[in-house]
């Protein structure tokens, strides 16, 4: 059985490092945030361009958001 004790911590190893904003889609999205290579989500950068602490997903995430990240990886890819 699975446990919280053998799980992998939540936060995302791709906190801290270097990112840059992600080409947005003719509305803006993701309006700003950069792609984390890590875990595949949209982020906000510091002031020194590195992705802000987060979690590898987010349950909270809506099925639209979900939606919108298939449409920016249909138009840009990997």
């Amino acid at each position: 059985m699975w446990s919280d004790l053998a799980a992998d911590a939540a936060g995302c190893p791709g906190t801290g490092q270097r990112g840059a904003p992600a080409p947005p889609l003719d509305d803006g999205y993701p309006h700003g945030l950069a792609l984390c290579p890590t875990c595949g989500r949209f982020i906000e950068l510091d002031p020194r361009g590195r992705f802000l602490p987060h979690d590898t997903s987010d349950a909270a995430e809506s099925d639209a958001e979900v939606a919108r990240r298939h449409e920016w990886f249909n138009a840009h890819g990997w």
